[in-house]
C-alpha cells in the first residue's frame, strides 16, 4: 500500500514538473514572439539603440567579473578563488596560486514546485567562509533538492555525511561540498544547483588552511 502511494505521489510530482516545464517553454516562445513583434515595429535607429543597451549590459557583466578576478589577485591574505567559467577552485595568497582544484559547478535553475518556486543562481562576488563542516556534522538541505531529484521530501532534511566528508558554507548560503556516499546528493551525475562540488581528497588537503571569515571570491 505504501509502495503504491509513493509511486502515485512520484507520478504526480513528475507530471507537475512536466506541466511546469511546458508552461516555461510556452512563456519563452511568447516572449520571443513579443520581442520579434516589438523589433519589427522599431525604426532602424531604435533597433540599433536597443541592441547597444543589451550589448552594454553584457559588457558590464564581463567588466565586473574581470574586476573580481583582479580584486582576488590583489588580496594579500589567504583566500579561495572560484572560477565558475573555468570550473576550478584555488587556494591563493595574493597572486600566488598555492593549489588548484577541479570543480563542478551546479547549474542555475528554477527549483521547487509551483507556486513555491525560486531561482537558484550561480554564485558571483565576494563572500566569506561561514562554517566548516565535517563528516559528523548535520547540515540541513533545502526541500527543493529532493523535488529537483524527483524524490519524496523527508520529514528530516539533515543528517551527517549528506554533504560529503567535508564541506564549506559561505555567507549567502553557497555550499562547497564533496560527493557523499549517502543522502540526496550521493549521485556523481547530479551537482546541487547554485553549489560547487570538488573532490573530497582535494578539499581535505586545503582544509587545515581554511578558517571562518576567510574571503571567497566567485567569478
Amino acid at each position: 500500500m505504501r509502495v503504491r502511494r509513493r509511486t502515485l505521489l512520484l507520478a504526480l510530482l513528475l507530471l507537475a514538473i512536466g506541466l511546469f516545464d511546458g508552461f516555461l517553454l510556452l512563456r519563452r516562445s511568447r516572449y520571443r514572439e513579443e520581442a520579434a513583434r516589438l523589433r519589427a515595429g522599431m525604426s532602424t535607429l531604435e533597433r540599433t539603440r536597443a541592441d547597444a543597451i543589451v550589448s552594454a549590459q553584457a559588457d558590464r557583466a564581463e567588466v565586473m567579473l574581470e574586476l573580481m578576478r583582479r580584486q582576488a589577485e590583489g588580496d594579500d591574505g589567504l583566500h579561495l578563488a572560484v572560477s565558475t567559467d573555468s570550473a576550478f577552485l584555488a587556494l591563493d595568497r595574493g597572486a600566488a596560486r598555492l593549489r588548484v582544484v577541479t570543480a563542478e559547478i551546479g547549474p542555475a535553475r528554477r527549483v521547487g514546485l509551483v507556486p513555491d518556486t525560486m531561482h537558484v543562481a550561480i554564485p558571483r562576488g565576494v563572500r566569506a567562509i561561514q562554517r566548516l563542516l565535517t563528516a559528523a556534522d548535520r547540515y540541513e538541505l533545502p526541500a527543493w533538492v529532493w523535488v529537483d531529484r524527483g524524490l519524496p521530501v523527508p520529514a528530516v532534511r539533515a543528517d551527517s555525511g549528506w554533504v560529503g566528508p567535508g564541506a564549506i558554507v559561505t555567507t549567502g548560503g553557497t555550499l562547497i561540498y564533496s560527493l557523499p556516499t549517502t543522502g540526496p546528493l550521493a549521485d556523481s551525475s547530479y551537482v546541487m544547483p547554485g553549489s560547487i562540488r570538488v573532490p573530497a581528497g582535494d578539499l581535505a588537503a586545503i582544509r587545515e588552511n581554511l578558517s571562518s571569515g576567510m574571503r571567497v571570491y566567485f567569478f
